[in-house]
């Protein structure tokens, strides 16, 4: 069984929030009047209107699964911008804000998306009635793997996922790779898809978002990653990293599965029917040096319907689904026209639309009534930036406008020095103004460290390593950008600029 980390009489005080039923609303006007509190750890915002209890049980499996990842894997592997959890009291209420696929709510329990600022798990909350942790161990799972979340094929990010989704630990040790029920039920009466269909599968593929297709797909995306990881053939296990590196030099998911572990797909195919048919699963135990089971220290507030409107609006915004993030915006703006909140999420929103007279608009305001955030200060920066280059972000500027420009991005840096996209656009305002090429070289370097699987920062620090004279530094920093795999627009700037460097 699982081990429930939370004492909550012991550990937290509860705020005065009222139960609620688990009855959906009829619409998403009365979930935005609920009684919404925040219970935030180490790693995670968690927002909730539902049972109280349920929401410290979540906090407190969702630290027990890092901490025990950073065990295993250390403290860089979990290393991340704010973690924040929507936790919606079942799923009805959460489908106004799921990803649209062919223009309706899409056929998902849960889902994770990333960012530069803040990664954003969305899902329902489990309850004593519902206690399973799958999903969202699954999505926290993609977060872990980010690094590879350029080079992986979906069935392996998904694969893996599944993997790390059966977590479960007994003080000091863990096990994953548990059999999956509903993977064994499909397994049984379903054909697997043939190896070359499940690697083509993209994000809007037919067999990623159907309902009657989607079943397969994650069935052999975990019978497949569990075969490779846990079975007993012990070639294969060992051969199995090798497929990431060929991935990462530019190899396809084909390619690189049949060099990396030296069989064929219609072997592999065969092999994984009889591993199917034998239905005998091996979990992975791993022993860790602490006793996961420690006090979790958690704190509670409530939040104001201003914040969570704010919130809304916000979390469709970064699925793309802007025009309802507007409307939540709006009601936002009505509600308290003083807060900063909503400008905020104006402005961002502008920004996303790429109006950059628009987005300065409403983020000025929104610092005006008192905005402290990082992500406010970065985007005005940045806009004003656009809106005062006019196209030429390679022309210095001069005076007031320069330092103001710098003085945003150094408070957003202040106020998050692990955000990834300040140092990266400091480091390329410092090398435009020429004022000091070192700074903006070691900007660029935090950016680079702080985010490694962005691969646009490279191309930004081997410009400034041209600026400082540098061509074999710059040579060296845009290689994985010449890689067949690398993003097409990236790859043939770094061609362009690998003439440039052999012309100096």
């Amino acid at each position: 069984m699982r081990r429930l980390l939370l004492i909550v009489a012991l550990l937290i005080v509860r705020p005065a929030v009222s139960q609620t039923d688990d009855a959906a609303p009829a619409s998403p006007v009365p979930l935005a009047q609920r009684h919404w509190f925040a219970v935030s750890t180490a790693h995670f915002n968690i927002y909730s209107c539902g049972d109280v209890t349920d929401t410290y049980r979540l906090a407190g499996q969702l630290e027990e699964f890092q901490r025990a990842y950073a065990l295993l894997a250390g403290q860089n592997a979990t290393a991340s911008p704010p973690i924040v959890v929507l936790a919606f009291p079942n799923h009805d209420a959460m489908i106004p804000f799921l990803p649209l696929y062919q223009g309706h709510p899409g056929n998902i329990a849960g889902f994770f998306t990333r960012g530069s600022d803040e990664n954003l798990i969305v899902m329902s909350l489990p309850n004593a009635d519902s206690p399973d942790m799958d999903v969202i161990f699954h999505e926290y799972a993609h977060l872990l793997f980010r690094h590879n979340d350029e080079i992986w094929p979906l069935w392996l990010k998904e694969g893996m996922a599944e993997i790390y989704s059966t977590f479960v630990t007994g003080g000091n040790h863990v096990e994953i790779a548990r059999p999956i029920d509903r993977h064994l039920r499909t397994l049984a009466t379903e054909q697997l898809m043939p190896l070359d269909e499940l690697f083509s599968v993209g994000r809007n593929s037919p067999q990623y978002n159907e309902a009657s297709r989607q079943g397969m797909f994650y069935a052999e995306s975990w019978l497949l990653t569990d075969y490779l990881m846990t079975s007993d053939n012990t070639v294969l296990k060992s051969r199995f990293p090798r497929y990431t590196e060929l991935l990462s030099e530019g190899q396809t998911a084909e390619q690189a599965f049949t060099n990396a572990l030296g069989v064929s797909l219609d072997a592999m195919e065969t092999e994984l029917r009889r591993y199917a048919q034998a239905g005998e699963y091996h979990p992975i135990v791993l022993r860790v040096s602490q006793d996961l089971s420690a006090p979790l220290k958690v704190s509670t507030r409530m939040v104001t319907p201003v914040e969570i409107l704010f919130r809304f609006g916000d979390e469709l915004m970064r699925i793309g689904r802007l025009d309802d993030a507007q409307s939540w915006f709006t009601q936002a703006q009505q509600l308290a026209p003083e807060s900063p909140l909503p400008y905020e999420g104006l402005g961002l929103l502008a920004s996303e639309r790429d109006d950059a007279e628009g987005a300065v608009k409403e983020l000025q305001q929104a610092m005006q009534y008192g905005s402290t955030s990082f992500l406010t200060d970065y985007t005005y920066a940045r806009e004003k930036y656009h809106l005062t280059a006019r196209g030429n972000m390679y022309g210095p500027l001069s005076g007031d406008l320069a330092a103001e420009i710098r003085g945003d991005l150094e408070k957003s840096i202040t106020l998050m020095p692990d955000f990834a996209p300040a140092h990266e656009l400091l480091g390329f305002f410092e090398m435009v103004q020429g004022d000091d090429i070192t700074l903006a070289e070691q900007q660029l370097n935090d950016a680079i460290q702080l985010e490694p699987e962005n691969p646009s920062y490279l191309y930004t620090l081997a410009q400034a390593q041209i600026h400082a004279h540098d061509p074999d530094g710059a040579r060296r920093t845009i290689q994985p950008l010449l890689l067949p795999n690398a993003d097409a627009k990236l790859h043939a700037a770094a061609l362009e600029m690998m003439q440039q460097i052999n012309g100096l």
